[in-house]
Formats: C-alpha cells, structure tokens, sequence
C-alpha cells in the first residue's frame, strides 16, 4: 500500500518541528503514554481513529475503528490502567436510544493493544442532570484518585463517580467546577466549559478545560487550567490562564482549545490540542503540540511563552520515523488505509486490492451514491484520479465536497451546477471507459481537468470559487461497478 499523511513538522536543522503535528481534520485529541509509547485518539463520526508515537512529533496511524449502528461520535478521552487502553466515548446516536431523549449517551471500549482488537461499546448509565447543558453530558475525562476511586468528568463541570471497573456510574452526578471567567471584552462564542482532561502532580490534581466555544471568532476557543487536593473538588484557577488562546485574528492558528497535557519519559510537559488554519477553517481542526514548564508556584504555562507558530525546539527522546506530506493511493492492498472514511453500511460495496478500487455503484448522484472521502492538508492543492468504467449504468467522479467533475463512461461533465454550465462543460475523452481527472483548489479557486493519459491536462474552461471545500470524495453513483486506480494528491502551499 502507497498511502502517506505524516506530520508537517518542518524542520529546522533537523533540531526544530512547526505545527501541525498531524495536519487536516483531527481535532479532540486525546494522547496517553504507556512507557515509552505515546498513543493519540481522535473521533471519527462513526468510530475513532489510533496513531502511535514515540517523539510526539511524528505519527502514525495503527487502527481505524467502526462502530457499527453508532454514530456522531464526538470527543474521545484514551486511558490506559489495568493492562488495558480504555476509550471513553459521548455518542449521540446509539442502538437502544429513545427516541425524543435528548443528548448523549457515553460508553467505553476497551483493548489489550491499541492497534488490535477494541470491545464492543458498554453503555455507563449516567443520570444526565437536567441543566447540564444544551447538549447533555459530552467530552468524558477520566481519573483515577489516590485513594483508590475512579471518576468521571464530563462537560459544564460536572463529575460522576464509577465503580471499580470503571464503565458504570454509582451515585448521581454533582456539578463541582465552575471554569474560568474570560475578561468580559474577549470575543469568544460561548462559556461552552467542556474537554476536562485530568492528571495528577505533586500533591495536586490538575484539570485542563477547554472554553469559549469550539468555532465562532478566531478568538472564540482556549486551554485553562484548575487544580485541587482532592479529585473532586474545590477547584482553584491557574492565575495564568489561559494556557492556549488566540489573542488576534492575525495569528497563524485560530480556535485554539481541546487539550490534553501529560508528561514525557525524559520528565518534560507537553500539551496537544487542536486549532484551525487562519483564513483557512474548513481544513478542519488540526493537532498541535506545544512544551509546558512549570512555575514556581506549581502551575503550567507554555514554555518560554513561545507561539504556536514558532520553530520549536524538538523533543530529545523517541525514534524519527521520517516527514512528509505526500499522499497517495495506488489500492495494492485489500483493505483501506485507515485516513480513508466510508459509511460503514456500505462496506460490502467497496473493495479495494490488485491496484483498484471497485465501487459497486449506489444511488443516482455524488451526494447519496457509493463514496469514500478524505481530508485536505494544505489550503492549495491537487487531486488526480484514473476512472475505468466496466459496466454501463453508473458513473463515476471525484469532487471536493459536492463540487467536481463526473464520467459515465463516455461524456465527462460537472458534478454540480445551473444547466448552462452543466451544457458547456460536456467534454468527451478519447477512449470510451476511460478518463483521468484533476481538480486543483489554489487558496479556494478551484480549476477541473481531464485528461485522456495523465499526462496532457484539458481544462473544463470554467472554474469555481469555493470556500471550504476540503473533502475529497471518489464515488460512483447508478448502477453497475466503477474503477479507481491511482490516487494522488499534491500540496501547492
């Protein structure tokens, strides 16, 4: 399998990485050391995804779960205690939920290795307090006290307590954390207090929030911090917060919130979080890394106060395991490559080996056929793709989001638009069956090729103006089998 997405980490003399650490759409993430392994967990709607590090600067994916029958999966909490990974999930939709009840229910899974096995979903009975929210008890984190007791947190500061295995609530929920109040002139989204991740230190419980709502201003999202004697309570704020925060609209990185801090087999702090590219949202919430020094007063704070942007010194422990932004597809293997997302229910419909990718066809447009989809890295970029047709009936294309360019095995035309440009941009390749398609998004100006080789590129002659276009969809819609062979993908910039 030909298939890369490594982390930008731009070096500098090889001593200096530069954000993002895993480039795209990965926000909510979660990172657990076991020794000296450093695993990291991001939520897929319908699953999560698994990536392993040594050096927190370079990753790799190592599992790709599908929860069948769930979906809207939001932000994960990755644990490890008892010789197992635990993943504490909120899921909107579940088998045996009630229809009408509002909000989420939260279950764990559980695996022995991370890039193995994962248990079927177990369901903590959680009594959600009413006022816990507009969307209910979402963004779990867990602890472990001192005293031998497990916790869970959840959003708007509100803890539950569960029993020695750790998957089911004892008790009611009690709301013990507040967060922290902004300056009433910051323009933020909302309180929105959720994203609790815990550890312990030196006497101290720390717990990191994140506040100020997930998009809205570039300035909306934030890190804090609180600390307690005790892990449930009562919470001080760090006289230093916000840990993370964009203070400016001119700034690299906006949104800036959702953060786990933990500490590294050589004693250093880090914290990873996400934020989303200025100018340049719909790329999604990336994941950033930054070092974390304490002050004398026991609270963390980025060190040297250096910003996400910056070329930052990176750590002295772990393994390089090489950068690089290259992706590509040629389907030499049988299964997907995890960055590939599908739904899960039309799994019997994609196949993939012997360098295709088959599409049985399904429903009668880009927007409801048979497709699988990732996501842009870069704000520029380009796209090909070799479409085979063996069978009449279906067409097949790629597009970023719902907009590009379709084949039906003989006329190649737009995806999406009014009659006149639809008409004017019927072109017919050379040899029936067969076409090459390119799309190019130069900081949002998209521009449509094809080509009978792959080599001699034709223009559609009309272009588009899209702002967040981002995904990246091969599908075949109809009836019949489409082919796919070759996928590449280029940054500009």
């Amino acid at each position: 399998m030909a298939f890369q997405l490594m982390a930008q980490s731009t070096e500098k003399s090889n001593s200096y990485y530069l954000n993002p650490i895993i480039p795209g759409n990965y926000g909510d993430p979660s990172i657990v050391r076991v020794k000296n392994d450093f695993y990291m967990a991001h939520s897929r709607n319908d699953g999560f995804i698994i990536w392993h590090s040594t050096n927190l600067v370079n990753w790799k994916p190592v599992n790709r779960v599908f929860l069948e029958g769930y979906s809207r999966v939001w932000a994960v909490d990755l644990q490890y205690f008892n010789g197992k990974f635990h993943l504490y999930l909120p899921i909107q939709n579940y088998p045996g939920r009630i229809e009408g009840v509002k909000g989420f229910g939260n279950f764990v899974v559980t695996a022995t290795d991370a890039a193995g096995k994962w248990s079927e979903p177990v369901k903590i009975e959680i009594p959600v307090p009413k006022n816990i929210g507009h969307w209910g008890a979402i963004d779990p984190g867990f602890i472990h006290s001192k005293d031998g007791k497990n916790y869970l947190y959840l959003s708007a500061g509100w803890v539950i307590e569960l029993d020695a295995t750790a998957t089911k609530a004892i008790g009611d929920a009690k709301k013990v954390y507040d967060g922290w109040q902004s300056p009433q002139d910051w323009n933020v989204q909302c309180k929105c207090l959720e994203s609790p991740k815990l550890f312990y230190k030196d006497g101290y419980y720390y717990m990191v929030s994140a506040q100020g709502g997930t998009n809205g201003p570039s300035t909306a999202h934030m890190n804090v911090v609180a600390r307690s004697r005790t892990a449930i309570g009562p919470w001080e704020n760090s006289p230093y917060n916000p840990i993370t925060h964009t203070y400016s609209e001119e700034e690299t990185w906006w949104h800036q919130g959702h953060g786990t801090m933990f500490d590294a087999p050589d004693s250093s702090w880090w914290i990873v979080y996400h934020g989303r590219l200025k100018n340049y949202t719909g790329l999604g919430r990336s994941t950033l890394l930054m070092p974390i020094e304490w002050t004398k007063d026991g609270w963390p704070v980025v060190k040297n106060g250096i910003p996400s942007s910056a070329f930052i010194p990176k750590p002295n422990f772990g393994e390089n395991t090489g950068n690089g932004m290259e992706i590509k597809d040629d389907f030499t293997a049988t299964s997907l490559h995890p960055f590939w997302n599908y739904d899960y229910s039309k799994r019997n419909l994609i196949k993939s080996g012997n360098g295709s990718l088959q599409l049985t066809a399904s429903g009668t447009s880009h927007k409801d056929g048979t497709q699988i989809t990732i996501g842009a890295i870069h704000k520029s970029f380009e796209v090909t793709i070799e479409i085979q047709m063996p069978s009449t009936g279906a067409k097949a294309g790629i597009a970023l989001e719902n907009d590009g360019v379709v084949y039906d095995g003989a006329m190649a035309t737009f995806t999406e638009g009014p009659d006149w440009r639809m008409n004017e941009a019927e072109r017919y390749p050379a040899t029936k069956g067969h076409v090459f398609f390119k799309i190019k998004n130069f900081r949002k100006d998209i521009s449509l090729l094809y080509s009978d080789d792959g080599f001699n590129w034709i223009s559609f002659g009309k272009g588009l103006r899209v702002e967040d276009s981002y995904k990246i969809k091969l599908f075949g819609a109809g009836n019949g089998t489409v082919e796919f062979k070759n996928f590449h993908y280029t940054a500009i910039e």
